[in-house]
């Protein structure tokens, strides 16, 4: 290492105070912008889900539920979209009243609820995963194609950076939502 550069915690090279007051502004650009950003892919999403009747709420549980291998417990639910379990059994509910999930005891665990995606369910969740890729396609394909491809290779290794924070499940329990 070069002289005046220590090594942080991480093990990567510390180049001084300006540096880091550089890093750390350029962060926060990239923070703001990424915020902007997911706005308008929720503004989009929400858009386009409207025709469907779902509240975004409800849409992030019920893609949830529809990639998931396996029904899915009312915990586990809460838990990957970071929301208490008295909300996730409001939003399946609602799901549940729509005809797109169905509800069963656990024959594992019969005090758990297990969710699973209805046949009209799975035809609804196809037609949400069109819609959002449309969204995203419409924000996206603006940049080059090399350009989306480093965007997306720099957005996979944050969130992997995040969730390897050590001592806790990332800053924000990981970017994703796709848990």
């Amino acid at each position: 290492m070069g002289e005046g550069t220590k090594e942080t915690r991480n093990g990567r090279p510390r180049h001084g105070a300006r540096a880091e007051a550089g890093s750390e502004k350029l962060a926060t650009q990239i923070g703001e912008s990424v915020t902007r950003l997911a706005r308008r892919l929720r503004a989009g999403s929400a858009r386009r889900l409207a025709p469907f009747g779902l509240t975004d709420a409800e849409a992030r549980a019920f893609r949830m539920v529809g990639r998931a291998p396996a029904p899915l417990r009312m915990s586990e639910i809460a838990r990957r979209i970071q929301i208490v379990p008295r909300s996730a059994t409001t939003i399946i509910e609602g799901l549940e009243t729509k005809g797109l999930v169905a509800r069963e005891i656990d024959p594992a665990d019969r005090r758990s609820i297990l969710v699973r995606v209805t046949d009209a369910g799975a035809r609804l969740h196809r037609e949400i995963g069109h819609a959002r890729d449309r969204t995203a396609v419409e924000l996206f394909s603006r940049l080059a194609p090399p350009d989306q491809a480093a965007l997306a290779a720099l957005l996979v290794a944050a969130e992997a950076a995040d969730e390897q924070t050590p001592g806790e499940k990332g800053l924000a329990g990981g970017i994703g939502s796709r848990r």
